[in-house]
C-alpha cells in the first residue's frame, strides 16, 4: 500500500509563513538603481546596495498582519503615513516597483538571531495571515484529503520571471499561455478511481470540498464534462488535473455564462505531463497558447500585454502569461521551471486583495 502524503507547512510562494533566509540578489531588469531579492521562496525589490549576497534576513510576506510593536517600522517618517494597509495599518501588501513584485516587508534582525533558518515564524513573531472574505459558491463543506490521496499528489504554483530568467536557455523551445484571473481549481483521481476537488488554498491544508451542486468548482468540472471524459480516456493511475476556474474574479468574465475550467496542467502518476503528449481532450480545454517556439525576450514579452484571448473577443485585459519549457523540467530548487509574467495594465490594478 501506499504512504500517504504529509502536507507541510512551508512550501510553494503562495504559502503564508514568516521566514528566515540568506539572500540571494538578482539583476532588476528595468532600474539600474534596485535589484531583485529572493529570500526563501519569495521576490522583494530592494535599493541596490542594501543587502549584500548571503546576508541574512527576516521577511514577513503580503497578507501577513503584524503586532503593532512590529508595525510601527512601517511609517514614513515624514507624513506619518503608514506603508501597511487594512483598518489599522498593521497588514503587508503587495507593491510592484518597475514592473517587478514585491511580496513583503523585512523585519528587523535584531533580537532574533536565535530563531532558525527556513522555518515558519509567525508564531514566534506574533504574526497571523489575513484572508480575502471567500464568496459563497467557492465555500462548502470539506474534507481531510490525507485517506483519499497517494504520495503522488502534488502542489501548484507559479514562481515571479525575474529571479528565474536566467534559467531559460536562449533558443530552447518554450510554451507561453494566457495567464488566467479566476481561481486554481486542483481535481485528482487516485487509482481506486476516487475524485477529489479542491481549491490551491484548502489543498496547501489537506483539505478538499466535499461534491456539492452549489460549488463553482465542482460546478465547473461537471459543466465541461471532466469527470465524464477522464472515464472515457480510460487513464490509470493518480491522474492530478490543474487547471483556472472563470469566472469568478470581477471584471474578468472572459464571455462565459456559466464556469468552467481550463487546464494549465496535467500530473501523471506524479509527472508532469508535456502539452504534446496530452490527450486531444486535455488540450482542447487547455489554457490559451500565445507562442510556441524559440526562447527570446523580444518574442515573449510583449505578449503578456494586451487583451484576453479566452473569448476571442478581447473583452478585458490580459492578467499576463505564464512560461515554461516544452519539455518540462525542474528550475535550480528542483520546483517545476514555471514563470508568470504579469501585464503592466493588470498590475496597476492589482491590489493583493483578489483570491487565487
Amino acid at each position: 500500500m501506499l504512504e500517504r502524503p504529509h502536507f507541510p507547512k512551508l512550501g510553494g510562494m503562495s504559502q503564508r509563513q514568516v521566514i528566515k533566509a540568506k539572500v540571494k540578489l538578482f539583476p532588476h531588469p528595468n532600474a539600474e538603481k534596485l535589484e531583485l531579492c529572493k529570500v526563501g521562496p519569495f521576490q522583494l525589490v530592494v535599493q541596490k546596495g542594501l543587502y549584500q549576497e548571503g546576508d541574512t534576513v527576516i521577511v514577513a510576506p503580503e497578507k501577513a498582519v503584524l503586532p503593532s510593536h512590529l508595525a510601527q517600522h512601517y511609517t514614513n517618517t515624514d507624513t506619518g503615513i503608514s506603508y501597511l494597509r487594512g483598518e489599522n495599518h498593521d497588514r503587508v501588501g503587495i507593491i510592484r516597483l518597475r514592473g517587478e513584485l514585491s511580496q513583503g516587508v523585512v523585519i528587523p534582525n535584531t533580537g532574533y538571531e536565535h530563531l532558525p533558518f527556513d522555518q515558519d515564524l509567525s508564531s514566534e513573531l506574533g504574526i497571523t495571515f489575513w484572508e480575502p472574505p471567500i464568496p459563497q459558491s467557492l465555500m462548502g463543506d470539506v474534507e481531510n484529503l490525507s485517506s483519499k490521496v497517494t504520495v503522488q499528489y502534488t502542489h501548484h504554483d507559479v514562481e515571479q520571471f525575474g529571479i528565474y530568467q536566467a534559467e531559460f536557455v536562449q533558443g530552447e523551445e518554450v510554451l507561453l499561455t494566457e495567464k488566467l484571473h479566476g481561481s486554481q481549481g486542483i481535481y485528482y483521481r487516485n487509482p481506486d478511481g476516487d475524485w477529489s476537488v479542491t481549491s490551491k488554498g484548502l489543498s496547501q491544508r489537506g483539505l478538499g470540498l466535499k461534491a456539492s451542486e452549489g460549488n463553482s468548482y465542482w460546478q465547473a468540472a461537471h459543466n465541461m464534462g471532466l469527470f465524464a471524459a477522464v472515464q472515457a480516456l480510460s487513464l490509470e493511475g493518480d491522474l492530478q488535473i490543474f487547471g483556472e476556474v472563470i469566472p469568478i474574479q470581477k471584471g474578468f468574465g472572459y464571455g462565459q455564462n456559466k464556469v468552467t475550467v481550463k487546464i494549465f496542467k496535467v500530473v501523471k502518476n506524479g509527472e508532469v505531463q508535456a502539452y504534446d503528449h496530452l490527450e486531444p481532450w486535455f488540450q482542447q480545454h487547455f489554457v490559451p497558447i500565445l507562442y510556441r517556439g524559440p526562447y527570446t525576450l523580444e518574442r515573449i514579452l510583449p505578449l503578456k500585454e494586451g487583451l484576453e484571448t479566452v473569448s476571442g473577443k478581447g473583452l478585458h485585459i490580459k492578467e499576463g502569461a505564464v512560461l515554461t519549457p516544452i519539455r518540462p523540467r525542474k528550475n535550480a530548487e528542483y520546483h517545476d521551471l514555471t514563470v508568470k509574467l504579469i501585464s503592466e495594465k493588470y498590475a496597476k490594478k492589482e491590489t493583493g486583495d483578489e483570491l487565487s
